[in-house]
């Protein structure tokens, strides 16, 4: 038998290519710190990828840079935590036996792709100087809807249709947040 837990890079990517597996066998031995700090990070750097692009077509000041990637960082330990809960919340309804804090943990994790297509995104946006919100912010967002599905799916017992219509909702949360804040 193997004890051994998953490496947290592996979960992350893990969380990004095969979430199903990685949710069953990873994401209770995780402390919550690492997933929320997966979610900061993965926000502050789209964020920052916002304030950047915005910065070089002459729309915003520096400074602006540097708040969109403190309120991406707020953004991804307030927001997507409690979205976490909400769709907890409803899913205790269908009768879910998953706890909150796996809730909270999976939905974190869920924005494991975001962090790695941000990454990606920011080594773009500074050596090539492209604006990379679009390519590999919003990519990276719409990448963490399969791992939402797949909380959801194992929060509800397989029920595929449940779960595509609340990661939807999720999704559209994020993204219509994100619009409204590239354009404040």
């Amino acid at each position: 038998m193997n004890d051994k837990k998953p490496s947290m890079i592996r979960t992350v990517f893990g969380m990004m290519i095969s979430p199903g597996p990685t949710l069953k066998t990873a994401v209770s031995g995780l402390p919550l710190f690492f997933s929320l700090l997966v979610s900061a990070l993965a926000f502050l750097l789209f964020f920052a990828q916002t304030g950047l692009d915005l910065y070089k077509t002459g729309q915003q000041g520096l400074g602006f840079v540097l708040m969109s990637a403190g309120a991406g960082a707020i953004y991804g330990i307030t927001v997507i935590p409690l979205l976490g809960i909400v769709i907890w919340l409803i899913l205790k309804l269908a009768k879910s036996d998953k706890g909150l804090g796996w809730a909270i943990r999976s939905f974190c994790l869920g924005y494991s792709g975001t962090l790695i297509y941000g990454i990606i995104g920011m080594i773009f946006s500074l050596a090539l100087g492209w604006r990379t919100s679009v390519a590999f912010g919003v990519t990276g967002v719409l990448w963490a809807t399969g791992p939402i599905i797949a909380a959801i799916r194992e929060m509800t017992d397989g029920k595929t249709a449940l779960g595509i219509l609340l990661a939807t909702f999720a999704g559209a949360t994020v993204l219509f947040s994100w619009a409204i804040f590239g354009n404040l």
